[in-house]
């Protein structure tokens, strides 16, 4: 058995109850976060299927704070993240919403409230403290976090995928996978990038010059610093 597997059995450092509930639900908010760019100040959290049942229970709603706050999964912080984010003055209301069966019973929405800024994330809790985010200001997606991931919202001109990938080489970076999804109508697309070795700061201030370009996030691997047991 692989180093890996063996994570995904005993999970995450993490302060409890449950992986999927708590860590997870930790990752999902810190990914929110990272998406955003910057501290966040008011964020509705919509909790689907399972977790709209036992959210208070598991303390799912403290991990969520958490993450948007910027703690990992072991950090102690997580049991008082409700009392911290008011002293902090941020707003985080929660709400129960059914998503539908297309969506994984440990699902999560976030939105950032922020009118020159939304930021809105669906992502779901699959155990083990990992995560899979499947939406992102309304385009699918598939990320999980197990590599640094580049997050690129740009219009969808011609030639701005090799564009992009262009730069990525210039670097000596290795793309682990790509997927690119666009709005016809808008004409814009989102593109996620996995990536192997960490990136550069000079990466992101490149990338931002393309033509086009409106979103630039590099989310980095959500188990760094979380070692096993």
């Amino acid at each position: 058995m692989g180093d890996d597997s063996a994570f995904r059995i005993l999970g995450p450092i993490m302060t409890g109850p449950s992986s999927s509930h708590t860590a997870g639900a930790v990752r999902i908010g810190r990914t929110a976060r990272l998406l955003y760019g910057k501290d966040p100040k008011e964020v509705t959290v919509y909790f689907h299927g399972s977790f709209a049942e036992t959210w208070k229970g598991h303390g799912s709603d403290k991990a969520v704070i958490g993450g948007l706050l910027g703690f990992k999964t072991f950090d102690e912080r997580i049991k008082i993240a409700d009392e911290l984010a008011k002293k902090a003055k941020v707003d985080i209301k929660f709400k129960r919403i059914r998503l539908g069966a297309n969506y994984h019973p440990n699902s999560i929405k976030i939105v950032i409230e922020d009118p020159e800024q939304p930021t809105e994330i669906i992502a779901e809790s699959v155990g083990g403290g990992d995560i899979v985010i499947r939406e992102i200001l309304g385009f699918q997606t598939e990320i999980t976090g197990n590599e640094v991931t580049l997050i690129l919202r740009h219009k969808d001109f011609v030639g701005t995928l090799s564009r992009i990938t262009g730069i990525i080489s210039e670097f000596n970076l290795n793309i682990v996978s790509l997927s690119s999804r666009d709005i016809p109508r808008e004409d814009i697309a989102m593109t996620t990038i996995e990536i192997e070795e960490k990136a550069p700061a000079e990466l992101k201030a490149k990338l931002a010059k393309i033509k086009g370009m409106d979103l630039v996030r590099i989310l980095p691997r959500l188990t760094e610093g979380e070692e096993m047991f």
